[in-house]
C-alpha cells in the first residue's frame, strides 16, 4: 500500500466547537430558559397591558417584543386577551418585521404555502415546535442528516413517493392556532380608517379645513388691522401729549419773563 492511498483512507480529526460556540450555545439554552419561566411570561403581559392602558408610562422594550412574538400561537402562555392586545401592538409594527409576522402567519394558516424545506422549518418554529435560534453544530448535524435521507429516498422510489404524501399532510396544531393566524393577517393587511371629525355642520372634511383654512386667514386680518388702529391710536396720544407739555412750557416761560420785567 502506497503513501498517498494511506493518507486518503486516513479518519478526518474531529472538529471541537470552539469557546465562542459553546458561549453562544450555554446562552440559548439559557434564553429558552428564561422564556419558559413565569416571571419573563408576567413581565411580558404587564408590558402588553401598559402599553393598551397608560401609553404615558410605557416604555418600548425588545426583549419583552421578541418574546411576545416567539409566543403568539401558544395559548398556555399566550392568553386570547393577551393576545388581542398583542395583535393591536404588533399591528403598528413597521417595515421588515411587518412582512416577517405578515409571512408567518400565512405559512401557519395555510400550511400548502410552505413547499421548500426552509419554509417548512419556517412553519415549524412559528409555531414554537423547535427552538428559534440554531446553533452552528446543530445546523452541520442537520445538514448531514438531510444528506443522508436524499441518498436513502434514491435508492428506493416507493419511499420517496410515500415521504412526498406524508409531507403534503399538516402539521397538526392546537384548535384556534389557525384562527389566530387569520386574526394577525387580518390586523397587518386591513388599512388604518381613518374617522372624520364630526362638527355641528355636515361638511365634508376637506371642506371643512378649506373653511377653516378662510376663518383663519380673516382672524390673521382681523389681528394685522387691529394692531395698526393701536399703533396709530398710540401715536396720536404721544403727539397730542408732546404738543401739550410744549404748550405748558411756554407759558411758564412767558409767566416766568412777565414777573421778571414787572420786577
Amino acid at each position: 500500500m502506497s503513501s498517498s492511498d494511506t493518507e486518503a483512507t486516513a479518519p478526518k480529526p474531529v472538529k471541537r466547537n470552539t469557546g465562542a460556540q459553546i458561549k453562544q450555545a450555554n446562552r440559548e439554552k439559557q434564553r429558552i430558559f428564561r422564556e419558559g419561566s413565569i416571571e419573563t411570561q408576567q413581565h411580558a403581559h404587564t408590558y402588553l397591558t401598559t402599553w393598551n392602558c397608560d401609553k404615558s408610562s410605557w416604555k418600548f422594550n425588545k426583549a419583552r417584543q421578541l418574546w411576545i412574538i416567539r409566543h403568539l400561537y401558544d395559548s398556555s402562555r399566550m392568553p386570547l386577551d393577551m393576545f388581542e392586545i398583542a395583535v393591536r401592538y404588533l399591528a403598528e409594527s413597521m417595515g421588515k418585521l411587518r412582512d416577517t409576522l405578515l409571512e408567518d402567519a400565512q405559512l401557519v394558516a395555510n400550511p400548502t404555502m410552505a413547499v421548500t424545506d426552509e419554509q417548512k422549518a419556517q412553519r415549524t418554529r412559528v409555531l414554537g415546535l423547535m427552538p428559534s435560534h440554531v446553533t452552528k453544530g446543530d445546523a452541520k448535524m442537520q445538514k448531514r442528516a438531510k444528506a443522508s435521507a436524499k441518498a436513502e429516498d434514491a435508492k428506493d422510489e416507493k419511499d420517496e413517493e410515500a415521504k412526498k404524501e406524508e409531507s403534503v399532510q399538516p402539521v397538526e396544531v392546537e384548535v384556534g392556532t389557525r384562527e389566530r393566524a387569520e386574526r394577525i393577517i387580518d390586523a397587518l393587511t386591513k388599512p388604518k380608517v381613518v374617522e372624520p371629525v364630526v362638527g355641528d355642520s355636515d361638511e365634508k372634511p376637506a371642506k371643512k379645513r378649506k373653511s377653516d383654512e378662510k376663518e383663519s386667514k380673516s382672524d390673521k386680518k382681523a389681528k394685522k388691522d387691529k394692531e395698526k388702529s393701536e399703533k396709530k391710536d398710540k401715536k396720536e396720544k404721544k403727539e397730542k401729549k408732546e404738543k401739550k407739555d410744549k404748550k405748558d412750557k411756554s407759558e411758564k416761560k412767558d409767566k416766568k419773563d412777565k414777573s421778571k420785567s414787572k420786577e
